[in-house]
């Protein structure tokens, strides 16, 4: 394999690589406003398939088939991700996602029984899935390239804030819109916004990570592919970190997956009612990221984790005691665990970011989402059948239970929360290289 000391970082022009923060922002402004037209349709199609089945399991199916893809996808991409340029990678991911959105409004438009258009639906949901497993390793590649290390815990805190602001007014606005326009033109929307996506990214100059090889060397896939995850088994605490997130993505989806039908069925709610709590909870993320964003941040980024997400098991267990009926109680809830989302992200996500080296970035990161989000599919699929048999609330107890139990053993019987401390300046700037031996939120 070749040394560390042979990877030079070039930009698009073969120019020498220096942080861009301004070119960073300008992408990020663009990748926010195309959210907000995704946040809008989304919620849009989600209460439409709440209403037109009926069925908790169907709502679960819509669910994994818009997660398990990108879950199962993402490590492979990855290692395309550090091979070819992530400037046209997230380019072109985008304008896909634009066109099968377009492909999808036509579908809407030519009248096609509830039962046809909903099995279209889902396919149009898949195939976002797959784009999106080359579009997030791309971005999260480009981050500490282009942002100076010191900045990288308050740009993740400003990340989350705006996010907070859109994916706040994204399920309103919908609500909104619901009432006057047909759900085919709302999803113009995404299709338009997406070109503020597109527009920056192919402008601004992004840097990538190139290897100088021998001309007689080529790059082989299996040990590109495999170093993501050697690197995350033989740094010490890591794999610890990731298996307490790939737990809390499994017992917190539910709630997650859930909250249509628990609103509509069990709570007796309409589609703005289901607005408000969403909502809140980015409330919630908005208030967290705030001070994510002006605090120093935590000395030892694992009780930051550790905090966040007992603060998430609390907020998800008053929501699941709430009163039938009882709004209030359950957006006191939300905006519990919205606040202790970006607490829990921003802080693991911080220890990522100062360990891993930048040529490594695209598969280590790219293994981190798939090992993190490989509990999501299995859980949202589970969360559904029990949910039909045994109904919503035992569901809700049963993952509050155990992950708060899990939570608790992963603290004092593992080393997760040690993880940052094992790491030395000199790993973070250059890592020997490995032979070879799968987002809470975006962890």
């Amino acid at each position: 394999m070749t040394e560390i000391n042979n990877v030079s970082i070039v930009n698009e022009n073969n120019m020498e690589s220096k942080h861009n923060l301004k070119g960073y922002i300008i992408i990020w402004i663009g990748q926010l406003i195309s959210l907000l037209g995704s946040s809008i349709v989304q919620f849009a199609i989600i209460w439409w398939i709440t209403i037109t089945t009926e069925s908790e399991f169907m709502l679960a199916i819509s669910f994994f088939l818009g997660f398990a893809p990108t879950v199962f996808l993402i490590p492979i991409a990855g290692v395309f991700v550090d091979r070819w340029s992530r400037k046209k990678i997230i380019a072109t991911v985008d304008f896909l996602q634009a066109l099968v959105t377009v492909l999808l409004i036509y579908l809407f438009t030519i009248g096609l029984e509830s039962g046809i258009l909903v099995i279209w639906v889902l396919v149009i949901i898949t195939l976002r899935a797959i784009f999106q497993a080359f579009h997030n390793p791309a971005v999260e590649a480009i981050i500490p390239l282009l942002i100076p290390k010191d900045k990288l815990s308050r740009m993740n805190g400003l990340n989350y804030f705006f996010m907070g602001v859109i994916l706040l007014t994204g399920p309103v606005i919908g609500a909104l819109l619901l009432e006057i326009w047909f759900i085919w033109e709302v999803m113009w929307l995404d299709a338009i916004t997406f070109l503020f996506a597109v527009i920056p990214t192919i402008f601004i100059s992004i840097p990538s990570i190139k290897t100088k090889k021998l001309p007689s060397e080529k790059p082989k896939f299996r040990e590109e592919f495999s170093e993501g995850f050697v690197f995350i088994k033989n740094k010490e605490g890591l794999l610890a970190l990731l298996t307490v997130f790939t737990a809390a993505n499994f017992f917190i989806n539910p709630m997650f997956v859930l909250l249509p039908m628990y609103v509509k069925y069990n709570h007796l709610g309409g589609a703005t009612h289901l607005a408000f709590l969403m909502a809140v909870q980015q409330a919630g993320i908005i208030a967290a990221s705030i001070f994510m964003s002006t605090w120093r941040g935590f000395k030892n980024n694992a009780n930051g984790v550790a905090i966040g997400l007992f603060a998430m098991y609390l907020g998800f267990l008053i929501c699941t005691i709430a009163p039938t009926g009882s709004f209030l109680v359950i957006a006191l809830g939300t905006v519990i665990m919205g606040f202790a989302l970006p607490v829990a992200n921003i802080a693991s996500q911080t220890i990522w970011q100062k360990i891993v080296p930048p040529e490594k970035m695209g598969r280590v990161m790219s293994v981190r989402t798939s090992i993190a989000q490989s509990s999501g599919p299995i859980s949202i699929i589970l969360s559904g059948i029990i949910a039909e048999l045994f109904g919503i609330i035992t569901v809700f107890f049963l993952a509050v239970s155990l992950g708060l139990f899990f939570l608790a053993y992963s603290w004092f019987m593992t080393g997760f929360r040690n993880v940052e401390r094992t790491a030395v300046p000199s790993e973070i700037a250059m890592e020997t290289p490995l032979t070879p031996v799968p987002n809470i939120g975006s962890d």
